[in-house]
């Protein structure tokens, strides 16, 4: 072999190096895991199947928020089993926004959110219906659903801690929990 040969190999060994390793580092390899199918910040979770049937029994497509924004009765009575969970389930969602007394002052707000004072008199002129509407359906601006997180039950709960929380929990005798309320119960 002549060292004329010997220099256009070592020259093809490493132009075919560069054009296999550039093959490896192409564009756009490294943007596809942005490019995917999934749930983006504040957008509602892709909906059940037509005809999928729950695992509980539980209706899959909720009432709408208009349902529940009127009731002023809450149907899980405020017990110290259901403030204990709603504290519990305030502290694990809310407390991030809401803060821990519940007036919007919470960590996120080092962030640049303000959330809503929860002790104000225009929030505890609302219903019990509104602020659970709030929970499970999310608001009308920046507060996402936590429907997925929090059950219906637990959502009452959550009801019956803020309303403690602005000082006037609804009192009521303690009835026992089927674990379902009747507005979402199966048909």
């Amino acid at each position: 072999m002549s060292v004329k040969n010997m220099k256009y190999y070592a020259m093809l060994i490493i132009v075919s190096g560069f054009i296999g390793a550039s093959g490896a580092h192409a564009f756009p390899w490294n943007f596809d895991m942005w490019l995917q199918p999934s749930i983006q910040p504040y957008e509602e979770p892709v909906a059940y199947p037509e005809l999928s049937v729950s695992t509980t029994g539980l209706r899959i497509e909720p009432l709408p928020r208009e349902h529940y924004e009127g009731m002023t009765a809450n149907p899980a009575p405020a017990t110290a089993e259901s403030l204990k969970n709603g504290e519990h389930l305030f502290n694990t969602y809310c407390f991030v926004c809401h803060g821990k007394e519940g007036k919007g002052d919470g960590p996120v707000i080092k962030r640049g959110f303000y959330p809503m004072n929860l002790t104000t008199p225009a929030v505890v002129a609302r219903t019990n219906g509104y602020i659970y509407a709030y929970i499970r359906y999310g608001g009308k601006v920046m507060m996402p659903s936590y429907r997925e997180s929090i059950t219906s039950e637990g959502a009452w709960d959550v009801v019956n801690y803020v309303r403690k929380l602005q000082g006037n929990p609804n009192t009521a005798p303690a009835k026992p929990r089927d674990g379902n309320t009747v507005e979402e119960t199966a048909q």
